[in-house]
């Protein structure tokens, strides 16, 4: 059985179905240092355990998935934090995504900046129908920063991505659906049950033919020390240390 290395991030785990549930809904579960570097403790025992074959994200509370990194927290960093904070995302949401097993968001309230990135690296996304969404961060002087608009590109298309980031407006759950960033929108007090049925359904074939499946249909895959990872560590660092520290 998996152990959480915070208490920040829940885990628990039925039969071969993982849910990792991000434990903050007082600051609507914004990731600070501990809970990013939990995160990576979790993926990493992710890749090593042959008994899961599902794994379900999701945020506790009924208000939001994540709403990004705690800004609160990020403005105590000096530079060299920021830029070591990005390059660590990067890292880890690649890990995430390139998990052998299909990961399914259930994405209750708000997926707003690195929580929507977060969302995003996972196979499947279903919504509560009051759930919203945005990468607002070039609205306040940065951009997304942990592999967020590689993946947007190839999810909705580049017109499309481009709007979203450069207007960074908040759209709901219909239009996320109909933009193809979510799969399904779900009643809210069905999410859970609904996600669970699905991950059930899914640990119950063959976990060759489902890690096949997802290889081949994943397209382009973010390395976690590539060129797309510099260059998004670079311009996030730059433009979240020059807002800080010149102000």
């Amino acid at each position: 059985m998996m152990t959480s290395p915070t208490e920040k991030i829940e885990i628990s785990q039925t039969d071969a179905i993982v849910t990792i549930t991000l434990n903050r809904p007082a600051v609507l579960n914004a990731i600070d240092r501990e809970m990013l570097d939990g995160l990576e403790t979790i993926v990493t025992q992710l890749h090593r355990d042959a008994s899961a074959r599902v794994v379900v994200l999701t945020g506790s509370g009924e208000r939001s998935f994540c709403v990004g990194a705690d800004l609160k927290h990020i403005a105590t960093f000096e530079a060299d934090d920021i830029r070591q904070w990005v390059i660590d995302g990067n890292r880890i949401f690649s890990r995430l995504a390139s998990l052998p097993m299909p990961v399914i968001a259930a994405i209750n309230g708000y997926a707003i900046g690195g929580g929507l990135e977060l969302a995003m690296t996972a196979d499947l996304r279903f919504a509560s129908g009051d759930a919203s969404f945005s990468l607002p961060e070039v609205t306040h002087g940065w951009v997304p920063g942990w592999g967020g608009m590689h993946r947007l590109l190839h999810l909705i298309g580049e017109a499309k991505a481009k709007a979203l980031v450069l207007l960074g407006e908040r759209i709901d759950a219909e239009t996320a659906c109909q933009l193809h960033l979510v799969s399904r929108v779900i009643n809210k007090v069905d999410l859970m049950d609904a996600t669970l049925s699905v991950a059930a359904s899914l640990a119950s074939q063959s976990r060759i033919a489902l890690q096949a499946a997802k290889a081949a249909l994943t397209r382009t895959p973010l390395p976690e020390n590539g060129f797309e990872v510099s260059y998004e560590a670079f311009a996030s660092s730059t433009c979240f240390t020059a807002r800080t520290y010149t102000k």
